[in-house]
C-alpha cells in the first residue's frame, strides 16, 4: 500500500466570504427591471389596443363590404356580374350609371363617409367622389390587397391634422377568385378613445398595485439585507472551522462546535470499511504522472459515490486507500453491501488495477486530531487498525470481512493472526 500524505492547508487563511448584495442588487437591477416591466407592459397595452382596433375596423369593413356586395349584386345583377368576370371600366360603360346607382344607394345605407370600388386593374369603378370614378389607384396598400387577397389598413393623416383608416376589403367571386377591392373609411379617434378609456382602469389598478408591491419589497429587502450580513459572518466563523476537516462527520462536529464552543471526542461502535488499490506502486512507476493520477480519481470518484449511496462517510483518503465508516445499527450492512457494490463497479470497468477491501465492526474513538492551526476530525482506535489487517488480506477483488458481519454469499470461517493483537480474529471472504 502506497501511503502519501493527507491534502495539506496552508497557514494563511482563505479569505473571509462578503455577504450577498442583495440590497444593492436589488436597487441597480431589480428597480429598473421592474419600471422597465411596468413602461413595456403599458407599451404592449397600446400596441394592442391599436392592433385591436385595426381589427375591428377591419371585421366591420369586411360585413359591410358583403352586405354592399350583395346588395349591389340584388339591385344590378349584369353589371355586377361582368365586374366579377374582370371587365376593364371601358367594358362597363353601359352599366356604370346602373353600377353608380346600387352603389350610391348603399353608401347612404351604411351612412359610410366615403367608398370607392376597383378592379384588378386599379381602376375606379364607383367612388363617392364621382370625378373619381375612371382614374387609376397606384398605392402600395392597393396592390398588396391585390396581390395577397388580404384585408389591410391603413392610417392617414388628413389636411386638418385628424386621422382616419383606409380599409381596403378584397371581394371575391363564387368560386373563390379575387374580383374587385372595396375600400372604405372610417375615422380613427373614436373607436380608439372607447379602448383606451375603457383599458386604463384596468391598466391603472394593477400598475398602482405593483408600485406598491415593489416598496413593500424594498422594505424586506432591506431587513433581509441585515439578516444576510449577520448570517454571513456566523457562516464565515463556521467556514474557518470547516476547513480544517474532509468529511461530513467532521462538517457536523463543526456545527455542533458552533454552539458548544469546542468539538467534543467520543467512544462510538461503528463499522469501518477500508480498501486499497493492489499493486499500485508497480503502476505508478510504470506509467506517466497524468495517467497514474487519472485513474486513482476515476477509483476514489467510484468509491466515495458507492461509500454515500449507501449512508457512509468517508473519514479520510490516504494515497491509494480509502478509510470509511457506517454509523448506526445498520452499519455493518451497509458497510458490506457498499463494498459489494465497489468491487463489482471496479471489474465491470476496465481498470488497470484492482482494489481488496477490509470491513470491520468495533469501538473507535472519534474526535479531532492536531493542533488548532492544523486539526484532522477522523477515527482511531484498535477498529481501525484491524479494517487495515484484514484489506491487506484480501485479494484484488475480494472482500474480507469479520465473520459476524458476513452473510451467506460469503465463504466459510477463517482464523487470522493480525499484527498487534493477541487473539486471533474470525473472517470471511468474497470473491465478487
Amino acid at each position: 500500500m502506497t501511503v502519501a500524505k493527507g491534502n495539506e492547508q496552508t497557514s494563511e487563511a482563505l479569505p473571509s466570504e462578503q455577504p450577498f448584495p442583495l440590497k444593492r442588487l436589488f436597487r441597480r437591477r431589480f428597480i429598473p427591471a421592474f419600471l422597465g416591466f411596468i413602461g413595456i407592459f403599458l407599451i404592449l397595452i397600446g400596441f394592442t389596443a391599436q392592433y385591436v382596433s385595426e381589427n375591428i375596423y377591419l371585421e366591420q369593413a369586411q360585413r359591410r363590404a358583403q352586405t354592399i356586395a350583395r346588395a349591389v349584386a340584388k339591385h344590378a345583377p349584369d353589371a355586377w356580374k361582368r365586374l366579377m368576370e374582370g371587365r376593364a371600366v371601358a367594358d362597363l360603360q353601359s352599366s356604370t350609371n346602373i353600377l353608380v346607382a346600387a352603389f350610391t344607394s348603399e353608401v347612404q345605407e351604411q351612412n359610410l363617409r366615403e367608398l370607392k370600388v376597383y378592379n384588378l386593374d386599379r381602376r375606379v369603378l364607383f367612388a363617392t367622389r364621382t370625378k373619381e370614378i375612371g382614374t387609376q389607384e397606384n398605392g402600395a396598400p392597393l396592390r398588396d390587397v391585390i396581390n395577397e387577397g388580404d384585408l389591410k389598413a391603413v392610417t392617414k393623416t388628413l389636411a386638418d391634422g385628424t386621422k382616419q383608416y383606409e380599409l381596403y376589403v378584397p371581394v371575391f367571386d363564387s368560386d373563390g377568385r379575387l374580383r374587385a377591392v372595396f375600400e372604405l373609411y372610417e375615422p380613427v379617434g373614436h373607436l380608439n378613445a372607447v379602448m383606451i378609456g375603457a383599458a386604463l382602469p384596468a391598466v391603472a389598478v394593477p400598475a398602482g398595485m405593483l408600485l406598491m408591491l415593489m416598496f413593500a419589497l424594498s422594505g424586506l429587502v432591506n431587513r433581509a439585507q441585515a439578516d444576510i450580513d449577520m448570517r454571513t459572518d456566523a457562516l464565515n466563523v463556521l467556514r474557518k472551522r470547516i476547513e480544517t476537516f474532509v468529511s461530513v462527520t467532521a462538517v457536523h462536529a463543526a456545527r455542533e462546535a458552533a454552539s458548544t464552543g469546542s468539538i467534543q471526542s467520543r467512544k462510538v461502535i461503528t463499522t469501518l470499511l477500508f480498501s486499497d488499490i493492489r499493486s499500485f506502486t508497480s503502476f505508478a512507476e510504470e506509467n506517466p504522472p497524468e495517467a497514474v493520477v487519472g485513474f486513482l480519481n476515476q477509483l476514489m470518484t467510484l468509491q466515495v459515490e458507492a461509500v454515500t449511496r449507501h449512508g457512509g462517510d468517508v473519514d479520510k483518503m490516504i494515497g491509494d486507500a480509502v478509510l470509511a465508516r457506517f454509523d448506526g445499527e445498520d452499519g455493518g450492512k451497509r458497510g458490506v453491501d457498499a463494498a459489494r457494490e465497489i468491487i463489482d463497479a471496479v471489474n465491470r470497468g476496465d481498470y488497470p488495477r484492482h482494489v481488496g477491501i477490509g470491513v470491520f465492526r468495533g469501538e473507535v474513538i472519534s474526535g479531532a486530531i492536531g493542533p488548532e492551526s492544523r486539526r484532522d476530525f477522523t477515527v482511531i482506535g484498535d477498529a481501525v487498525n484491524i479494517s487495515a489487517r484484514l484489506c491487506s488480506e484480501a485479494l484484488a477483488g475480494e472482500i474480507v470481512v469479520d465473520a459476524v458481519l458476513a452473510d451467506d454469499d460469503f465463504g466459510p470461517v477463517e482464523t487470522i493472526q493480525v499484527k498487534g493483537r493477541q487473539e486471533p480474529i474470525t473472517v470471511r471472504r468474497l470473491k465478487v
